[in-house]
């Protein structure tokens, strides 16, 4: 997977925090169509980069993800030696394949849904 497809499936969700109902709408139909493509092998981070530049609020958010290093997906972690413990961050993935993934930092957080399949992701194991 690209960074810009983990990024597309990690914004699913918050859409409709960022634009209205009807942009959100839109997105989502477009993002999920993408997403349909590159997981039968196209290359469609050209036409995701015109689709997140399409719209300012997105276009910020998608920026503001690639840039920051604290983003816990593009932090790279090695573990100390003798930390068997690893990372303290969950990944989480839709149970139907990898339509959605987040992260949970904290236990207080609630573990959205799929963004297509409307069902509780599910914590991967191991890591």
């Amino acid at each position: 997977m690209s960074e810009l497809t983990d990024l597309a499936r990690e914004l699913l969700p918050r859409l409709g925090l960022l634009v209205d109902h009807a942009e959100a709408t839109r997105l989502t139909g477009a993002i999920e169509q993408l997403l349909r493509e590159h997981d039968q092998g196209v290359d469609v981070d050209t036409r995701l980069a015109e689709l997140f530049s399409s719209v300012p609020a997105i276009h910020r958010y998608v920026s503001d993800a690639l840039s920051d290093p604290r983003i816990p997906q593009r932090t790279p972690y090695e573990p100390l030696a003798g930390d068997g413990a690893g990372s303290s961050l969950q990944r989480y993935e839709c149970p139907y394949g990898p339509h959605s993934t987040w992260f949970r930092s904290s236990l207080s957080q609630e573990v959205p849904l799929c963004a297509e399949h409307q069902i509780p992701l599910r914590l991967v194991p191991g890591r």
